[in-house]
């Protein structure tokens, strides 16, 4: 089933961008640049995600990017190909796909950014066989930032990188029993995704006493809503579990949750204050020591 076509619209602030040196060569043409144009490229990339139990791959269809001139025009950027189809599940953990090449663009300030996606498609595993469900893009339940400006220069190459976070962006409701999906993105923000920080924890061997997995919510301090969440799923190993979350804001303040027995009540929290999150550092929860839930959950 294909969806009819949706603008995914949303503002520089909801794009990392990373800067390094260029020479203003390679890459082809956008919207005519010319002599005065500096090069961009738009990459994609996910956090491990916590989804609806069954799911295995999330492909969605992009059609076109264009960006925003300040006081000028839209400009379509050539895809890798068109349309170009990804799964978003193999793009985890700081692994990346392109999705615009190295594209020569006019000099000056942009502003926004809109992605054109045709398709979603979530595919679930029932017991062996698969079955695919479409999922709606509407794009008037995005979640957006304020405007961040970004300008293109001779000196500058812009490598703009997209965070889908999955775990906040499928939404699932039902209709008669039959559930239905509807893809909201969550998208955040980083001046360089190599000084995005990192939080890192580890649960022990009896922490997963209640439960065959632990989910770990982590709450923005700056307006107290969800930032994201993960499922840690119990291993077959006495050993530390180790869990990392990827593509925190640095110098941001976020408290970190855990549900142990999966009841929706929180069983230990930790706050991470912005000094503890400095760029392209790993914070580690518990100052390093195993995270156990309390002697209750267990008994």
């Amino acid at each position: 089933m294909k969806l009819s076509k949706s603008f995914l619209i949303f503002s520089m602030l909801t794009l990392l961008l990373v800067s390094a040196c260029g020479d203003g060569g390679g890459g082809g043409g956008a919207g005519g640049a010319g002599a005065g144009a500096g090069i961009v490229s738009l990459s994609v990339t996910d956090a491990k995600p916590m989804l609806p139990e069954g799911v295995t791959n999330v492909f969605v269809t992009f059609d076109e990017v264009l960006v925003h001139k300040s006081g000028g025009n839209w400009t379509s950027l050539p895809l890798v190909q068109t349309p170009y189809t990804i799964d978003l599940l193999q793009f985890q953990n700081q692994n990346m796909t392109e999705l615009v090449p190295p594209t020569r663009l006019d000099f000056g300030k942009y502003t926004q950014v809109r992605i054109v996606v045709s398709s979603v498609t979530i595919r679930f595993d029932n017991g062996g066989f698969t079955e695919d469900k479409p999922a709606e893009v509407p794009s008037e339940n995005l979640k957006t930032d304020n405007n961040f400006v970004f300008d293109v220069t001779e000196s500058t190459a812009i490598d703009m990188v997209v965070h889908f976070d999955l775990s906040q962006s499928i939404v699932v409701s039902s209709t008669s029993g039959t559930p239905t999906y509807k893809l909201k993105p969550v998208l955040h923000l980083f001046d360089d995704p190599l000084k995005a920080a990192t939080i890192e924890g580890n649960f022990a061997d009896t922490a997963f006493c209640a439960s065959d997995k632990i989910t770990v919510i982590v709450i923005a301090e700056s307006n107290q809503e969800e930032y994201t969440r993960v499922e840690v799923p119990k291993p077959n190993t006495t050993d530390p579990t180790v869990f990392r979350i990827f593509w925190f804001v640095p110098d941001k303040s976020y408290t970190v949750q855990i549900d142990f027995d999966q009841d929706d009540l929180i069983d230990w929290e930790e706050l991470v204050d912005n000094f503890n999150v400095p760029e392209g550092e790993v914070f580690e929860l518990n100052d390093g020591e195993s995270i156990d839930p309390d002697s209750v959950i267990c008994s």
